[in-house]
């Protein structure tokens, strides 16, 4: 949220400056030699030109380790933490393991892959793919272009009930949704206990031309379930706030916006 208060001098001609960013939708263990399932941990980092910072999208300890059934079953992802900039290259520091019986831990994964932004942008093509073989396993990365791009972070809250179901989000072009929470593995967020629910990811890139869409699904039991889908606009910067119930439960969601920059 770099620039969520940054007053712009020439509003009309902001897209003529602004840079492209990327989804990263899926994470997925494509192939495995050793079958499935398999219980999966270790870590996933982007690094972009912006900072060459760590960027968690998936880290998670062997204690935690996820249960992967499928060559279909994406990570669970937790990031990024801000907008990535997608000016030339992002790269993917993918380091995952097997938890095996008695310790006996095997190597999964470990390779760097490459999100080329001089080509990618200059492609008509919104949803890619970059996979890479390894060890034991192929791992591909499913990610979406987008240009003009805007950084949303966004904060969920529940104002009265209890919350158990699931929060996913995409945007208007790209139907792909992200799962930002599920209860099933979270728990249950009730109004009692501050509302705040911990999102699993909280950033998102937006175009600039497009929107931000919220689908949430209430399953507090079959008398209670039910689904809601809300939309934001992007802005040039300020945050959006809405208040809605869905399931018997009041939620409120607020979107902050932030341009998308190599500036400062």
């Amino acid at each position: 949220m770099r620039h969520s208060t940054r007053k712009y001098q020439a509003e009309d001609q902001i897209e003529l400056f602004m840079f492209c960013s990327a989804n990263i939708l899926s994470i997925k263990i494509a192939s495995s030699d050793v079958g499935y399932p398999i219980n999966v941990y270790g870590t996933v980092i982007a690094r972009d030109s912006l900072d060459h910072k760590c960027i968690y999208l998936f880290r998670c300890d062997r204690r935690h380790s996820q249960l992967i059934k499928s060559e279909d079953k994406s990570l669970i992802l937790i990031g990024p933490s801000r907008g990535l900039l997608l000016q030339d290259f992002i790269f993917l520091e993918v380091d995952l393991k097997i938890k095996g019986e008695r310790g006996q831990d095997k190597l999964l994964f470990r390779r760097l892959l490459e999100i080329d932004g001089r080509v990618v942008t200059r492609q008509n093509i919104e949803v890619r793919s970059v996979s890479r073989p390894s060890r034991l396993s192929i791992v591909e990365v499913e990610y979406a272009v987008v240009k003009k791009a805007m950084e949303a972070t966004i904060e969920f809250q529940i104002l009265k009930g209890d919350f158990f179901g699931k929060i996913t989000a995409h945007t208007t072009s790209i139907p792909n949704k992200m799962l930002l929470y599920n209860s099933k593995r979270g728990g249950v967020v009730t109004s009692e206990d501050n509302g705040t629910i911990q999102l699993w990811r909280r950033v998102i890139a937006v175009s600039l031309n497009e929107m931000l869409i919220f689908n949430i699904e209430v399953s507090n039991g079959p008398a209670a379930a039910s689904t809601r889908e809300i939309s934001f606009t992007p802005q040039l910067n300020d945050a959006d706030e809405e208040e809605f119930f869905c399931g018997g439960v009041e939620f409120q969601v607020k979107v902050t916006w932030s341009v998308i920059d190599c500036y400062d």
